[in-house]
């Protein structure tokens, strides 16, 4: 494990829960609290003094915020965007009670908008977030595991539990063998392109021919319940969660 001290913002708009979050940071070996905050707007301001105070890091990198999904009348997934598109090094996990599938789509979701409008004013797009908790599970080791996922490697983080509530509805449905490969082939991010070779989707000239693997590909997606708009990156990070829990392929650590 590094020994980089990771700080972290707590985002909640209940103070009992919102105390027990950053208690628990604090008992974390790697994690150190770096801010708190009950609403969405004092979010924002926290964090633009904070890049406003770290010149050499003015865009946050390397930094989490743990933020309840519900803050009175605001929504941590679009506050979450928000967040990024002040300083988009940030990794953000949004917390709530219940596991839910659709939940997930929109935390990853790249194209996120709530009013049919985009919210990075740089890119007019929108940035998915990076991990979806359940409030029920915190406790130091859980945020030590989400915080190596998502800031040390890079990863996107979704609890065990919202996965197992997706295999519980596909209700013993299999994949196809060329379905399963495809699906392998995207957990292991390959492009489309990647996968046409690697599957021997060929075009006359020798060429890759992704035709084939675009109809895999939705097939996939609805397969494991994924909607959402063809061009959203997000759908292929939860497709590369589902499938990963479909073939038994994570490595979840039990919670002590």
């Amino acid at each position: 494990m590094k020994n980089t001290q990771i700080p972290v913002i707590v985002i909640d708009d209940t103070p009992v829960k919102r105390r027990g979050v950053c208690e628990f940071v604090e008992e974390t070996s790697f994690l150190e609290l770096g801010g708190q905050c009950g609403d969405a707007q004092g979010a924002v301001t926290l964090v633009e003094t904070l890049c406003q105070e770290h010149q050499e890091n003015t865009t946050l990198a390397g930094w989490l915020v743990l933020s309840d999904l519900r803050l009175g009348s605001s929504n941590g997934v679009e506050l979450g965007r928000t967040l990024l598109d002040i300083a988009p090094g940030l990794r953000v996990v949004i917390y709530t009670q219940d596991p839910s599938w659709t939940l997930a789509a929109e935390v990853f979701r790249h194209e996120y908008t709530r009013r049919g409008t985009p919210r990075n004013r740089r890119s007019g797009k929108s940035s998915g977030l990076h991990g979806y908790a359940l409030f029920n599970n915190m406790e130091p080791a859980y945020l030590e595991y989400i915080a190596s996922s998502v800031v040390f490697r890079k990863e996107t983080y979704i609890d065990p539990e919202v996965l197992n509530y997706l295999l519980k509805r596909l209700r013993g449905q299999r994949l196809t063998p060329r379905q399963e490969e495809c699906a392998s082939l995207i957990a292991r991010g390959l492009s489309n392109d990647d996968i046409a070779l690697r599957m021997g989707f060929l075009n006359t000239k020798g060429g890759p021919n992704i035709g084939p693997v675009e109809n895999l590909v939705s097939e996939l997606y609805t397969f494991f319940s994924i909607e959402g708009a063809p061009s959203d990156p997000g759908r292929r990070v939860l497709l590369a969660h589902a499938y990963e829990a479909y073939a038994g392929l994570r490595q979840d650590p039990p919670l002590l």
